[in-house]
């Protein structure tokens, strides 16, 4: 099985092609606002070194969200045009599971683990995992929730490390003691393309047209007039 990766939730636009019994090949650069124009040349880039020809792959996957609602959009259209042009399946990851997988890989001590993502206005996309016995996976204790510093720094004891965008941030609420990671690194295409290749074997694929990004939360844009106006797709 040969899977597509796409990962544009932060400032990281990452892809990768997942294939099975090889060692996954991935771009990724770290830049906001540039998703939208490097997407497309990088995946190209890609699949030229790869050797890999899209009309060949088995699926396209896709991290879902929460976060960056411009980032989300872009990557979700990316991959629903490539599934509708090659007529390929997709799947949605979900960017926090993701996250947490990509932590489990590459740091074998820790245990629980927080992800907390900066969704403005002194909110933030927060959700807490622990690894399982056997050390093979991270299971959510929470569903992905929208929460201040303060109501999470009460909630996490000691041993959690907590992987954030925002790591300044959020070392000056929780405190310095605590172990604090930047979200980035995390942020990788092999991963969603791991991943969905899992949720293609087990039949679990998305609508086409009818996906959204996980936003979560509303997007409020300020009109010229300064009104805010609500709009749960986000700008």
């Amino acid at each position: 099985m040969t899977v597509l990766g796409l990962e544009t939730s932060t400032a990281v636009c990452s892809v990768s092609f997942y294939r099975e019994g090889a060692v996954p090949i991935e771009r990724s650069v770290r830049e906001s606002h540039i998703h939208s124009e490097k997407l497309l040349t990088m995946l190209q880039e890609l699949a030229r070194v790869a050797n890999v020809q899209l009309r060949e792959i088995d699926g396209v996957a896709v991290s879902i969200g929460p976060g960056s609602f411009t980032g989300l959009r872009i990557g979700l259209s990316t991959a629903k045009g490539l599934s509708f042009a090659l007529d390929k399946k997709l799947t949605a990851v979900p960017t926090f599971d993701a996250v947490a997988e990509a932590v489990r890989q590459e740091l074998a001590s820790v245990q629980r683990l927080a992800v907390v993502i900066d969704a403005k206005r002194d909110e933030y996309y927060r959700a807490i995992y622990q690894r399982t016995a056997d050390g093979l996976s991270m299971k959510p204790m929470q569903e992905v929730s929208v929460s201040s510093l303060d109501a999470l720094s009460k909630e996490l004891d000691e041993e959690t490390l907590i992987v954030t965008d925002v790591p300044a941030m959020v070392k000056g609420v929780v405190g310095a003691a605590r172990s604090i990671e930047d979200v980035h690194p995390f942020c990788r295409g092999s991963v969603i393309a791991a991943l969905g290749a899992q949720q293609l074997r087990r039949g679990e694929t998305a609508d086409v047209v009818a996906l959204e990004p996980f936003y979560l939360k509303d997007f409020v844009v300020k009109s010229p007039a300064s009104r805010p106006i609500r709009n749960a797709g986000g700008a």
